[in-house]
């Protein structure tokens, strides 16, 4: 007989799914993770290219944060996921007929979540620079400064300062955006507790625990902010 109790069935006994949830709350923690990264070097390009690119470089920069800010994520997710895959199996096709390919879904689902993610922290990246007094700059590139050394010494770290908050905020999306992520068939957090749920007829008790644990992610990821943000603003700190 099944479990109905939602101490048993949450449990890590017999019976209890309680590892199981843990093994997909690992799995949507990684996909937050590497697709916050990987949006964090898209949103610097893109930030780079709105601000100091060649004119292509800037139609493209406002395209791409144009459409996918105006698309909902569970949209861009499956666009990227079922027309990457198709797009990938045509061009393998061309060059070898017949030939079967296979998209990684945790791949896929970690570059949809990074693209949603690195359209905020483009936009968070472009104020931050704009928000640089320019005369910095200027007075490194007298001193003899490469450009590279400015950007990198002088430009980036003060940039980042006044980032922190916005870009902790775009963390806290990207993590609940993770949850999305199930529609392509990843056992996450929310793709586990939904096989729990068809499997004990008990989905109030999985989602709600679901929530629990998002809600302490949250709570943990809100921790961190405050904490980075002080070292980031405190008085006499070096940016």
């Amino acid at each position: 007989m099944k479990p109905t109790d939602p101490f048993v069935l949450l449990g890590f006994g017999e019976g209890g799914w309680g590892w199981t949830l843990m093994a997909g709350t690992w799995v949507t923690v990684q996909i937050a993770v590497l697709s916050y990264l990987l949006g964090l070097a898209i949103g610097l390009i893109g930030a780079w290219a709105k601000l100091k690119g060649p004119a292509p470089a800037r139609f493209v920069a406002e395209g791409y944060t144009t459409v996918v800010q105006g698309l909902p994520d569970i949209l861009v997710i499956l666009i990227i996921y079922y027309g990457g895959t198709s797009a990938i199996r045509d061009l393998a096709s061309l060059v070898s007929p017949g030939v079967e390919i296979e998209i990684n879904a945790f791949a896929a689902g970690v570059t949809a979540l990074a693209v949603i993610c690195g359209t905020y922290t483009t936009g968070v990246f472009r104020a931050a620079f704009m928000a640089v007094p320019r005369g910095q700059s200027e007075a490194a590139l007298a001193l003899g400064l490469h450009p590279l050394q400015v950007f990198a010494k002088v430009t980036l770290p003060q940039a980042m300062r006044l980032a922190a908050a916005p870009l902790g905020n775009v963390w806290l999306v990207t993590l609940k955006d993770a949850a999305l992520i199930s529609v392509v068939g990843i056992r996450d957090l929310v793709g586990t507790a939904a096989s729990g749920a068809a499997y004990s007829r008990q989905p109030f008790t999985f989602y709600m625990a679901v929530a629990a644990i998002f809600l302490v992610l949250s709570l943990v990821s809100m921790g961190l902010k405050a904490w980075v943000e002080r070292r980031a603003y405190k008085p006499g700190m070096r940016a």
